[in-house]
């Protein structure tokens, strides 16, 4: 019997075969990991080879072209090769020293910009530099947004829905538990375009996501012709026969797709909840502002985040619970 001792245990082979099938396998992988590293040598070999030759090339040419230039002002030949050499020196000398300082000089500037973006009062009327000072701070936001997951950060601010619209892009694209609480849905379901195209075109492939959807019903007290104005609608029957197109349109994806459902709920909204597996995107409309995707904060929570993230699951699930099938909305009617 034969034993191999290594850091993390020891190996027994019963027959000589065995061992000498190891210690084959152990010389190919050595063979191989050789090969890929001689590979590797001769590219860059081959690549600082390449860039040696351009490199000279450039510098024969430009030198030839600096001599000429001083040759035509009156310069001997030895001159002119000489104060091109030096010249050609000079221009290198600089080349190294931009290279090395120019990054330093873009982000010193890069601050010194964003500082004086962000130093706006908020007395400021220009509307132009308010708007250029909203999208900064997006920006960052956006960038800084994964550093922050990385660091387990359970909740994430954005500024609204359309500057987490990557994340939620993400998020949804190998989820397998899909909960969608909002008022009409066009966002996320109507056309190509919408954010959750790509996942609900992919529910007839094996291992599909099993999506739940809940819309806030046209029929609802809270849809009156005071809200309409507050929308710039003319009237609240305008609202709910748009609402009744979309609601169609949902309907018809739903007959198409069992694993996509779709529910009314009457009472007044007061959230909208993106649930993908243990990640879920929330806003509230409780501040009274008009209800839309500009004007309200929308925070990503994860589910390690505890009581927040399972009580809004529950406030969805409660909620489907009391929701009515699509089809008493449209009269069983799907076009």
């Amino acid at each position: 019997m034969w034993i191999i001792v290594f850091f993390n245990g020891v190996v027994f082979f019963d027959s000589n075969d065995d061992f000498l099938t190891f210690k084959s396998m152990q010389y190919m992988i050595c063979y191989q990991q050789q090969q890929r590293h001689n590979q590797l040598t001769e590219t860059l070999m081959n690549k600082n080879v390449v860039d040696g030759i351009i490199a000279s090339i450039f510098f024969t040419v430009l030198s030839t072209v600096l001599g000429l230039i001083l040759q035509a002002f009156g310069f001997s030949t030895q001159r002119s090769v000489i104060a091109a050499v030096f010249a050609l020196f000079a221009l290198l000398i600089l080349f190294v020293v931009v290279r090395k300082y120019y990054p330093v000089y873009v982000r010193t500037l890069t601050e010194r910009l964003v500082e004086r973006a962000l130093r706006i009062s908020a007395n400021e009327t220009d509307e132009d530099k308010i708007a250029f000072k909203k999208k900064v701070i997006e920006r960052v936001q956006l960038a800084s947004s994964g550093i922050e997951l990385q660091q387990n950060n359970s909740v994430v601010e954005f500024l609204n829905q359309e500057s987490c619209e990557d994340h939620i892009k993400e998020a949804a694209r190998n989820a397998k538990k899909i909960k969608i609480l909002t008022i009409r849905g066009e966002k996320y379901f109507l056309g190509p375009k919408s954010l959750l195209y790509e996942v609900v075109y992919s529910l007839k492939r094996a291992g599909g996501a099993k999506i739940e959807v809940l819309v806030l019903s046209p029929d609802s007290e809270h849809i009156t012709d005071e809200h309409a104005s507050t929308l710039g609608h003319r009237s609240a029957e305008e609202i709910r026969t748009k609402m009744r197109i979309i609601l169609n349109y949902l309907a018809h994806i739903a007959s198409q797709n069992k694993n996509f459902e779709v529910r009314c709920y009457n009472e007044a909204p007061n959230f909208k909840i993106l649930l993908f597996d243990d990640v879920m995107f929330v806003s509230s409309f409780a501040a009274g502002t008009p209800k839309n995707d500009e004007n309200e904060k929308m925070l990503q929570i994860s589910r390690e985040g505890g009581p927040l993230f399972m009580g809004l699951e529950q406030h969805f699930d409660d909620l489907m619970k009391r929701s009515i099938p699509i089809e008493s909305i449209l009269g069983g009617r799907v076009q």
